[in-house]
């Protein structure tokens, strides 16, 4: 793709004070260094950061000075009021996502920015993720998600169908949705939900694009009393918003309340297992 001839794009960041500066300067540097590379670059600094991660966003700032565009937040307010902040910041039209510890592979932004200008009927593109414990070359399992508008539509019902670090988005449908908004550990969800009962299209490209960071810590972040209630209190929106009807929302409700409720090490074989696609060594 011809870097004129492209639709020009900026990338959206956010950045915690319990973020770790490496992962932070290895995904910025994921980012840069693209076949196609971003416009923009918005960093949201989502309250104070402390020494070492003041060092990487200044480093980049230098490097980057005229792309990278830093948003200071004097207190945290939480990842979906730091990217509505963050959306709000970009100055162009198509807007993509990266978290600040995983790394997008040299191809993304070519094939994302790409398959958007080809498919002016989508509104939202993202991408399996390979997911890889602390060394990106090493993937230890894909989380597959439906490539097609219309089984993304049926899927969501059941299970976030987006990749959240491997999102492209058109602005204007996002924010005509409502665009992101407060709701702990599921913002995006809480999005493509709101954006499809709105007759928004999504699609995935059916390769990894973006290699995501797990391990314990992954998995425990997804257990335990307080999740159980924020999941609970996203399936009650999408019932009262009309996204699932109440036979579905007593099977989400059931069978997330029992994954969240196990132990860490258990609930991570039933992800690899049951919701992940196996990695084959050739």
């Amino acid at each position: 793709m011809m870097q004129n001839m492209r639709m020009r794009f900026s990338v959206l960041m956010s950045v915690h004070g319990t973020d770790n500066p490496n992962y932070l300067d290895e995904a910025i540097n994921s980012v840069v260094h693209q076949s196609v590379r971003p416009d923009e670059v918005v960093l949201v600094k989502d309250g104070s950061l402390g020494e070492d991660l003041e060092r990487v966003v200044n480093k980049w700032a230098t490097r980057l000075a005229g792309t990278l565009r830093v948003v200071p937040l004097e207190s945290s307010v939480g990842l979906g009021e730091a990217l509505r902040i963050g959306t709000a910041n970009c100055q162009y039209e198509i807007v993509a996502r990266m978290d600040a510890d995983d790394v997008s592979l040299p191809n993304r932004f070519e094939s994302q920015i790409g398959f958007l200008q080809t498919n002016p009927d989508i509104d939202v593109v993202g991408s399996w993720v390979g997911e890889f414990d602390e060394n990106p070359e090493v993937v230890i399992a894909v989380r597959a998600t439906p490539k097609q508008s219309q089984d993304i539509r049926r899927y969501a019902r059941f299970r976030n169908p987006v990749n959240h670090p491997t999102v492209v988005f058109r602005k204007e449908i996002v924010l005509r949705a409502g665009g992101y908004r407060s709701f702990d550990r599921f913002e995006d969800y809480d999005l493509w939900a709101r954006l499809l009962m709105q007759g928004g299209r999504i699609a995935n490209i059916g390769e990894v694009l973006v290699r995501q960071r797990v391990g314990r810590g992954f998995y425990t972040r997804r257990g335990g009393l307080a999740y159980v209630r924020r999941e609970l209190a996203l399936q009650i929106s999408f019932l009262r918003m009309g996204f699932i009807d109440w036979k579905v929302f007593i099977a989400n409700v059931a069978v997330r309340a029992c994954v969240r409720c196990i132990s860490s090490e258990v609930r991570a074989r039933i992800y690899r297992k049951f919701l992940r696609e196996p990695v084959y060594k050739a």
